[in-house]
């Protein structure tokens, strides 16, 4: 009986590997940082510094914008209210915007032989004045009445009717023509019939508009307050825009 021949696949012992070093991980993160790492670096910098130079310009467009369109809106939407004025005060002494640099004026536009209105609302500057002289004392107001009735309202006149409503009023007259621009500077309607130009012993009433004004001490307007206002709101009116000024 022939020998059998058994062929055995003989194959060598697998070991298993042995653990890798430390040393070698760290080399082989390394490479692997070295290949990606940097490159996700710069191109993350490289986003961020795209990103901010977009919205840095957005962000000075924005403003440009506002910047423009509030110029346009004082140049276009914004009536300008205010200006100089010479005038003769109820001493006779002519004054001008110039003397009351460094104080804020409170302006009334009225005239002495006015029956209702015009009292009232100097009362209401009275209250207005004394509150302020109350609450800020470090600040000066200057009440002015400004009469818009110069044919009949003399200085001497105007300084006997002020005297009943507070000692700090200030009254001030002119010629018609000076009372005109004065009163088209601060946007304010008055008329008188005209018999008033014609009659002297003419008894008449002078139509003119009710508001009182806030000018402060670089002569600069601020504010006008009508007859609806109160005299606690016109004073807190006020302080508000002082505590804004930093004032």
């Amino acid at each position: 009986m022939p020998a059998t021949l058994h062929v055995f696949n003989l194959r060598p012992y697998s070991t298993p590997s042995e653990p890798m070093k430390s040393t070698e991980k760290k080399r082989i993160a390394q490479e692997d940082f070295s290949r990606f790492g940097w490159k996700s670096v710069a191109a993350f910098i490289a986003s961020g510094a795209l990103l901010y130079s977009y919205f840095t310009y957005e962000k000075k467009k924005l403003a440009d914008v506002k910047a423009e369109t509030s110029q346009r809106d004082q140049a276009v939407g914004k009536p300008t209210i205010g200006g100089p004025f010479s005038l003769v005060d109820m001493h006779g002494t002519p004054v001008t915007d110039l003397d009351f640099r460094g104080k804020f004026m409170l302006l009334y536009f009225g005239y002495t032989f006015c029956p209702d209105v015009c009292p009232e609302e100097l009362d209401k500057m009275a209250k207005v004045v004394d509150n302020l002289k109350n609450l800020r004392k470090d600040q000066t107001i200057v009440p002015i009445f400004i009469s818009c009735d110069p044919k009949r309202d003399s200085i001497e006149s105007i300084r006997e009717y002020l005297k009943d409503f507070h000692p700090d009023f200030l009254g001030m007259t002119g010629t018609h023509q000076q009372i005109k621009r004065v009163a088209k500077a601060y946007r304010l309607y008055f008329s008188a019939p005209p018999l008033a130009l014609d009659d002297d012993d003419a008894d008449y009433l002078v139509d003119h508009s009710i508001f009182f004004y806030l000018v402060d001490p670089n002569g600069k307007y601020i504010a006008h307050f009508g007859k609806q206002e109160t005299s606690d709101s016109v004073t807190e009116k006020i302080l508000e825009f002082l505590a804004v000024q930093g004032l």
